[in-house]
């Protein structure tokens, strides 16, 4: 049996343990595969925000309604919830004193999403709506949400 011994300055061979690393193609396809991925995410997300925002509207002003319902039972007096498609604007004011309560613009958004309606009513101590309707607000990939308001005081959106 004959032992070979190498050289200090002899290079392993390409199959030898002591090898690491990656080669330069394994590394453009994995740089490849996550363009990709990247790519994809990308254009669904851009799909997805102009409905987030809609949808967070929606929240802000089925909020703003409960808030004045609950503002008019809390202090036993009416409570005017007014949203205004020319303003694009919700607001909430003490109905005696007009005291502005809470004001929500739509425009702050700064994605599109706009009243295509108006609503006055006023919430009374019994936490009843004076007047019940509907508010339909739009973003600009013509989805619509619609915030009904009921004559019970109950506020659903679909």
């Amino acid at each position: 049996m004959k032992i070979r011994i190498f050289p200090r300055t002899a290079r392993p061979g390409p199959r030898d343990a002591r090898q690491k690393g990656f080669t330069l193609v394994e590394v453009l396809v994995i740089v490849g595969v996550i363009a990709l991925l990247a790519g994809l995410s990308g254009t669904a997300l851009m799909k997805w925000i102009p409905q987030a925002n809609l949808k967070r509207a929606a929240r802000t002003i089925v909020s703003m309604c409960q808030d004045a319902r609950i503002e008019a039972i809390k202090r036993n007096q009416d409570i005017s919830f007014d949203c205004n498609s020319t303003t694009n604007s919700c607001e909430t004011r003490v109905d005696s004193t007009g005291t502005s309560l809470r004001r929500f613009d739509l425009s702050t958004l700064q994605s599109g999403v706009h009243l295509t309606g108006s609503l006055n009513t006023n919430f009374t101590s019994r936490g009843r709506a004076s007047n019940s309707g509907s508010i339909p607000i739009k973003n600009n990939a013509e989805k619509t949400l619609t915030i009904t308001v009921r004559p019970s005081g109950s506020i659903v959106t679909n």
